[in-house]
């Protein structure tokens, strides 16, 4: 059984909100005069309609900012409500399969490990800095034994240059490849809102998985550092919001990755795969672990 609150949400900025579940994936509503558009679905593990249809009656268009699982987890639940389910199109193809079970599984795990690790935060916290709340709150994980995400094909392709009419707001859509060859950012350039994905994350950015691009990546964050961005809402993390100039620190932060400019660690992933972490102020950079990087001197 799903406790009640399972998502924070709260505006995050005119007409536009934040559907987060704390520790996992942010999500984000965007309302429009004739439509709502939600960007990313989230896990799954709990109704994101039901939020939805909470904060609007619009006519609602579903935009994956890419194709990996936890973004795509609530598509299944909004089939019957969603005008459409836009991809880009090199991710049409990646959108065909349902996550297997064992990534389910590890997941499952990770989810009760992080919640575990919140509490001992949480209890040191209170004590002292008062940073958290339940805003924040990173929920305890519910029964997991049912949980699945299944594969919906999309109905719409999306391609660089395009632009979603919301009425009353556009967002143009940006191919921002690195994380994974199908990542597109949202872009409304009339008030300098940037929708990032897992382009731009307050956390780890994982720049060593399947389908991932270090030298496309240090080009879309670059791309992205020469917008006028008055705010980007990112993808993960309890940090969710954040201002032009962490999208320029993130881009030379991936320059200096791609260019063997730094003096990483080994590390490994949440799913506890082996990798280079390099190390930066606020976020880290993972890379793949085969030979050791050249570091210069």
């Amino acid at each position: 059984m799903i406790r009640p609150g399972w998502f924070s949400v709260r505006e995050t900025g005119p007409g536009v909100h934040l559907l987060a579940e704390p520790g996992h994936v942010n999500s984000y509503l965007v309302l429009g005069d004739s439509f709502a558009l939600l960007y990313d679905t989230g896990m799954g593990i709990a109704d994101i309609g039901r939020e939805v249809r909470a904060l609007t009656g619009l006519p609602l268009l579903v935009v994956n900012s890419h194709h990996h699982y936890d973004h795509r987890g609530g598509n299944a639940s909004l089939s019957g409500e969603a005008e459409e389910f836009a991809v880009h199109a090199a991710g049409a193809e990646l959108h065909g399969s349902p996550a297997p079970r064992e990534w389910l599984e590890s997941y499952a795990h990770i989810a009760r490990g992080l919640r575990e690790r919140y509490e001992v935060f949480h209890a040191a916290d209170s004590d002292a800095f008062f940073l958290t709340d339940s805003r924040i709150e990173v929920r305890p994980v519910p029964e997991l034994e049912h949980w699945r995400i299944e594969a919906v094909r999309p109905t719409r392709l999306l391609h660089e240059g395009d632009v979603i009419d919301l009425g009353g707001r556009r967002l143009h859509v940006l191919h921002t490849p690195g994380h994974s060859p199908d990542g597109i950012c949202l872009w409304e350039a009339e008030t300098g809102l940037l929708l990032a994905g897992d382009t731009l994350i307050s956390g780890t950015f994982f720049a060593h998985v399947p389908g991932a691009d270090l030298p496309a990546f240090a080009g879309s964050t670059r791309r992205l550092a020469g917008l006028p961005v008055t705010t980007a809402l990112l993808g993960h993390n309890l940090r969710h919001r954040e201002t032009a100039d962490f999208v320029s620190r993130v881009a030379d932060a991936f320059e200096r990755v791609r260019d063997n400019d730094t003096r990483p660690s080994r590390s490994a992933d949440m799913f506890g795969t082996a990798v280079w972490r390099h190390d930066f102020d606020g976020f880290a950079v993972l890379t793949a672990f085969d030979e050791p990087p050249a570091v210069r001197p």
